[in-house]
């Protein structure tokens, strides 16, 4: 197969992840083909989340690109003669995601303010250019399919649209939750949430066999305690011990809010509401939930900046709508332990943010207010519109032990079934990676052809015996003694992905510099 590879932004690890499996590829047979920007552009997510000129973000993205890695047959975004007239209207689609997150909106509402509107336009005429560019890519090397670096962000979107123009397979690659593997998406941005869907309906009612189910409580148990350092980040550092703050005799309801504009016009993450407290506004009616049961701990995310854009929007949307209600808000700056409100809750609801894996293994009702890859899940009451919580009958599960061994299901999806290439990809830290030579390509090229993802570990157990052993620890908090085990991995074997001449000086200066979107 002719398989084209694309990474327009150098994000530390992607791009040693993309490099990997077109030489694995190659040691296939196959024949690759790399789209690169080469500073083509006149404005792009990167340069506008960082507020850097031309100079020096475009000569950063080169120097950490793929021209600085050994591989032939590399095409630049240049201009090339307009073939596809992309309208306005695709131009918005392909750019909302991008332009909500560079303002961090909180609400359907903002789509269309001013700030928002300022940010398509500016990167409209790069979008139009990288989909002519990719189209003729793929027409000159008569690619068979194409493997994407995220394809949410606008000219990652604009190149996966390209390949639906030409009616070619794709995948998008990302970095995995928990980090080793790597999370891949045919046929849909890293954002996707049917391929995970589809998993959890087939895995929810399969017990985990001890081993399995020891690895995914050592991964919950790791959050708890702040060792899980190969996760992208860590939030609520150092936090401090924290009680219930407001007195009252009903169940105590926690809301974990997190933002969803990365999800901006993305149809599978799509409510009938236009913002998250709207949801809280008809989930607080239809249960009778009173403002004195409820408190907001707000994201501690939004007390950061990513890149020089601050999350004052985010708070500042949720502390309006507590203070219209009368709710208990802890500000995102607060040094509360959210894990200690967990435990204190009764109900923990979220729009779709990772939390509920903590309120999962607490055994706590865990209720989500529009979609989330784990909506499928037992643990979780997923609700899209006011009509399912008018409709609603009662939870899947009952039983804290029920709750706890689906949460541990889902975990372990995450960490060992959905992600490909597990064992090959490990990571050493959340940048740095060591890596194996695939037995089998096959996985990969089955996805591509069938735009589809198949569980890479198959094994379940008969019965729930040895996983309810596992969740009755977790039951009890004790959190120490899940995470104690002697299934580390081995890096003394192992190969990294190596740069070319000079451009080996890159690793060794960017050790010092701030990740991604920092």
């Amino acid at each position: 197969m002719n398989i084209g590879f694309s990474n327009i932004y150098a994000f530390r690890p992607h791009m040693e992840h993309l490099i990997y499996l077109a030489k694995q590829v190659e040691r296939e047979g196959h024949k690759t083909f790399f789209l690169t920007c080469d500073a083509n552009l006149s404005a792009c997510y990167v340069r506008e989340l960082k507020g850097t000129s031309k100079a020096v973000e475009c000569s950063k993205c080169i120097l950490g690109g793929v021209r600085g890695y050994p591989v032939n047959n590399i095409t630049s975004l240049k201009k090339v003669n307009e073939t596809v007239i992309v309208n306005d209207e695709m131009v918005r689609k392909l750019a909302l995601s991008s332009a909500c997150t560079l303002n961090r909106t909180e609400s359907e509402e903002e789509y269309n303010d001013k700030e928002i509107i300022k940010i398509i336009d500016k990167l409209s005429e790069p979008i139009r250019q990288t989909v002519n560019a990719a189209v003729k890519w793929i027409e000159d090397n008569d690619l068979e399919g194409v493997i994407v670096f995220n394809g949410r962000m606008d000219m990652t979107k604009a190149i996966t649209y390209a390949c639906e123009l030409k009616g070619i397979p794709f995948l998008t690659h990302e970095r995995t939750w928990f980090g080793n593997g790597l999370r891949i998406n045919p046929g849909s941005d890293c954002l996707s949430i049917k391929h995970i869907d589809n998993l959890v309906k087939e895995y929810d009612s399969k017990p985990l066999t001890h081993e399995q189910a020891s690895y995914a409580a050592k991964l919950v148990a790791m959050r708890f305690l702040q060792q899980n350092q190969l996760e992208w980040r860590l939030y609520n550092k150092q936090p401090e011990s924290t009680k219930w703050p407001v007195n009252t005799k009903l169940k105590r309801v926690l809301v974990l809010p997190s933002s969803k504009n990365e999800f901006a016009g993305h149809p599978e993450w799509k409510s009938e509401w236009v913002s998250n407290t709207q949801a809280l506004d008809d989930y607080m009616e239809v249960f009778n939930i009173k403002p004195e049961q409820v408190v907001i701990r707000c994201h501690p995310n939004w007390s950061e900046n990513i890149g020089q854009v601050t999350g004052e929007r985010s708070t500042n949307h949720y502390a309006r709508w507590a203070k219209e209600n009368g709710v208990y808000i802890i500000e995102p700056e607060n040094k509360a332990n959210t894990y200690d409100l967990i435990q204190e809750s009764d109900i923990v609801i979220l729009n779709g943010g990772s939390s509920a894996v903590e309120a999962g293994a607490c055994g706590k009702e865990v209720v989500c207010l529009g979609p989330a890859p784990y909506q499928s899940c037992s643990f979780v009451t997923c609700f899209k519109s006011k009509s399912e919580m008018n409709n609603f009958v009662k939870n899947k599960l009952t039983e804290k032990i029920d709750v706890i061994s689906s949460t541990l299901r889902y975990v372990y999806l995450r960490a060992k079934r959905f992600p490909l290439f597990e064992n090959e990809i490990k990571a050493i830290s959340t940048t740095n990676f060591k890596f194996f030579d695939l037995d089998s390509l096959v996985p990969l090229i089955e996805s591509l052809k069938n735009q589809s993802i198949n569980s890479s570990d198959l094994k379940y157990s008969r019965n729930s015996i040895d996983e309810e052993e596992v969740c009755r620890v977790l039951l009890n908090s004790d959190w120490h003694a899940l995470t104690v085990d002697d299934l580390e991995d081995d890096f003394t074997t192992g190969i990294y992905v190596k740069r070319k001449g000079l451009f080996k000086l890159v690793e060794v200066i960017r050790k010092f510099m701030k990740r991604g979107d920092r």
